[in-house]
């Protein structure tokens, strides 16, 4: 038996080795900086200028940008992102007499920047608080409340630090689920102001064709700058910037706040994104582009009021059908069905591990109903969103609630405020011309054709034998009866009578009281499942450590991440070989060779390109052609958008923005074979502003001459 024990330990570990074999791999907390070799990897700078917990170092120049990072690139405050992070900002200052988002924007005086909403946190310090976070956890928990007390332990771990440091924003993230927990202090700059920002066409080159996407050829950058009590910050680090570039095969390594993967989770969690939520919500979101691309032709400030919510479709769509693609074409979900056999064999062979065993069957049968729920599940928690049947929940909650209450005055009077809150969340979208009508009766008719008993009698019978234009008309009718989209009427009664306004029937009212007893079960169902699978996976993860030395990187989570690897092409396809480096050759090429839009550049755009002799240090060493986007094999994924791309040196060489369509994937997985992230070259970003934006006292701020 120890004989076996001993070959399967050993076979085991093969199989589990490919996650942790490439020393590029992985999203490292700045804690591992000092158990990689990055000196032999290629680092020209001591670790600690990196990350010090006693001097500031290369990141305390890094800012978590809204969902997206940044980096401080002058001692005035300003900060280099993606032009896409700023989309939605510069979108909301447009209109049709001042359309930035078309033109671009530069304020050649501090006044004419730009306010945007845009918080900027800065992390300045980290502790580990598993310790407290797992206070009063015992063995054999209930799921539930083992999650609802490490819930109040971290708030009240928070509350106590919040009031150590009230000028900071505390934040406890879970670093592995139910066993290591980190506090962050962060430093929270709520006045961010537009600087420069190129033209749309030379920012968004290639929109959604090329998006996740190489070759890429756009200048995904933009400067904002960050203000403290009216004045512009000093960082206490920031980024000095290397206008040479770099070259293939060169050492370079990433800083960033990465949002979440999913690589420490079950092959059935491959599954469930694999049959469900990827192919389920692209196919939805790709609904909602056609409508709202329907809904806002012709009319200018209709598509700069959509223009942020229409990019971040896109952007998630593309996303999840590259995964869906990836997780189709490579062998990771039978591969991790495989490893995960062998780690069950593993602890069925070793009697010191009895305790696991169970945990195996016991995934496979909380899956197994998670999946039977998950297609309407998703569904209905997108037909929540919807304003007008939002509304129309919400009044039939409330309604019942007032109605089953022992003293029905005292209830609406207590809850006034709650109410007219809640209430009030349709009201932005209330519109009889609404595209919300067009969305909500594609989601009746999608929900309609449920096979779960508890959602399909809800439909039935008023459905039955009648054909989608059918039940889309029935639901249409449904949304113009209810008169919801009355916004000034129905706000001046919930103000003046809320107990009256509550009385409001309606067959829409109706079907929001039905779906939210089901959807209120679902979600109680889904949370009780979703408790014990997060319970199970850290005992994996526990076996699966013992089996590869306690090596060990946690999931990322949009905290501090640091990742590091090299200039590369790849071959995505056989006999392709795709350098790693773009020039504005492809640019005019692509410009010139079809009609398709997202290729159209303006002729003097084009003209200029054509004329201008940039500076030479701005050109590819091989061609002199300026470059535009570089290519690497570092480990990056959601919220990397707008990181410093650095070299050995701790210059800044590009910025990070985008992955190849291969590797989004990376959620998942990651392969040096397709794994390959896309950046803006900083050449490029230093042409376009000088060539095209003429902002020379920018430039002069962030240390460059030209």
């Amino acid at each position: 038996m120890k004989n076996i024990a001993i070959t399967l330990i050993l076979f085991s570990t093969m199989l589990f080795s490919f996650k942790y074999t490439v020393d590029e791999e992985g999203m490292f907390p700045m804690s591992d900086l000092n158990k990689l070799d990055l000196k032999k990897a290629g680092l020209e700078i001591p670790v600690d200028e990196i990350y010090n917990e006693s001097k500031p170092a290369l990141v305390n120049a890094l800012v978590r940008l809204g969902g997206c990072t940044g980096s401080f690139i002058s001692e005035t405050g300003l900060i280099i992102t993606n032009h896409h992070c700023v989309f939605s900002q510069v979108a909301a200052a447009s209109s049709s007499q001042n359309n930035y988002l078309e033109n671009g924007f530069y304020a050649k005086e501090s006044n004419d920047e730009i306010k945007t909403t845009l918080p900027c946190k800065i992390t300045q310090s980290y502790i580990d608080v598993s310790h407290e976070v797992l206070q009063n956890i015992e063995a054999g928990m209930d799921a539930l409340l083992r999650q609802k007390t490490i819930k109040e332990n971290s708030d009240r771990i928070q509350q106590v630090e919040q009031k150590k440091y009230p000028n900071l924003s505390i934040e406890i993230s879970e670093m592995l689920v139910g066993k290591k927990y980190t506090l962050f202090r962060y430093k929270t700059l709520d006045d961010v102001r537009l600087v420069y920002v190129p033209p749309k066409n030379i920012g968004k080159f290639g929109g959604e064709t090329d998006n996740w996407e190489w070759p890429r050829h756009n200048a995904d950058f933009s400067i904002v700058r960050a203000y403290e009590n009216g004045i512009p910050y000093k960082p206490e680090s920031h980024l000095e910037i290397n206008p040479k570039g770099t070259k293939e095969g060169d050492f370079t390594f990433i800083l960033g706040y990465p949002g979440k993967t999913y690589r420490n989770q079950t092959a059935e969690f491959l599954d469930y994104q694999n049959n469900f939520v990827l192919p389920i919500i692209s196919d939805w979101f790709d609904y909602r582009i056609a409508a709202t691309q329907k809904f806002t032709e012709n009319n200018i400030d209709l598509q700069l009021a959509y223009s942020g919510s229409l990019a971040s479709l896109n952007n998630t769509a593309k996303n999840f059908k590259g995964k869906l693609q990836g997780l189709q074409r490579t062998d990771v979900i039978a591969q991790t069905y495989k490893d995960q056999s062998y780690l069950e064999q593993y602890a069925l062979s070793n009697g010191d591990l009895a305790t696991y065993v169970p945990l195996f069957e016991k995934n496979r049968q909380l899956y197994k109903r998670k999946f039977q729920l998950s297609r309407d599940y998703l569904y209905l928690n997108q037909l929540y969103g919807n304003g007008i049947f939002a509304g129309a929940a919400y009044t039939a909650l409330f309604a019942k609630n007032a109605a089953t209450a022992a003293d029905k005055k005292a209830y609406i009077i207590e809850n006034n405020e709650t109410i007219l809150k809640a209430l009030s969340s349709y009201r932005s979208v209330a519109n009889k011309e609404s595209l919300e009508i067009d969305l909500f009766a594609e989601l009746y008719y999608r929900l309609s054709q449920s096979t779960l008993p508890e959602i399909s009698h809800v439909f039935l019978p008023s459905v039955l034998g009648l054909n989608k234009a059918n039940i889309k008309e029935q639901a249409k009718k449904l949304w113009e009866d209810s008169k919801l989209f009355e916004v000034k009427k129905n706000t001046e009664l919930m103000n003046a009578n809320l107990a009256k306004y509550l009385k409001t029937k309606g067959d829409l009212i109706s079907l929001g009281g039905k779906l939210n007893d089901i959807f209120g079960a679902m979600q109680t169902e889904m949370n009780q499942l979703n408790a014990e699978i997060d319970e199970i996976i850290p005992r994996f993860n526990d076996l699966e450590m013992e089996l590869n030395g306690g090596k060990f990187i946690p999931d990322a989570n949009g905290t501090l991440r640091f990742t590091f690897g090299y200039i590369k092409g790849y071959e995505p396809e056989d006999a392709v070989r795709l350098s790693p480096f773009t020039t504005i050759q492809g640019i005019i090429e692509k410009a010139e060779g079809t009609d398709n839009i997202d290729y159209y550049l303006q002729k003097e755009y084009l003209d200029k390109m054509r004329e201008i002799e940039p500076a030479d240090v701005l050109k590819h060493p091989e061609n002199g052609k300026v470059v535009v986007g570089l290519l690497y094999n570092m480990d990056t994924t959601g919220g990397n958008s707008g990181s410093p791309i650095m070299d050995s040196k701790g210059r800044l060489i590009g910025v990070n923005f985008d992955r190849a369509y291969t590797a989004t994937i990376n959620d998942y997985a990651w392969n040096e074979s397709y794994s390959r992230s896309i950046g803006v070259d900083i050449r490029y970003v230093l042409y376009v502003m000088k060539y095209f934006g003429e902002a020379d006292d920018v430039l002069a701020e962030m240390g460059v001459e030209l």
